[in-house]
């Protein structure tokens, strides 16, 4: 299985800026929209993984 070459580095850095963003609102939403699940489930969910891509891009950017 090949591995993933990691994202450039303004792409990296504007997907976990990003993530962190939309974790903060969907944790946010989730204190006020409580009984709308649709809301704001997906960001907490999908979130960390992009999160955690952008960081470990960034981590990675001397084997690319």
């Amino acid at each position: 299985m090949r591995s993933m070459k990691p994202w450039p580095r303004a792409f990296a850095w504007f997907v976990a800026i990003a993530a962190v963003l939309m974790l903060a609102l969907g944790l946010l939403n989730l204190v006020i929209n409580t009984g709308m699940i649709g809301s704001w489930l997906p960001l907490i969910v999908l979130m960390p993984w992009s999160l955690y891509l952008g960081v470990w891009s960034l981590r990675n950017q001397d084997k690319r």
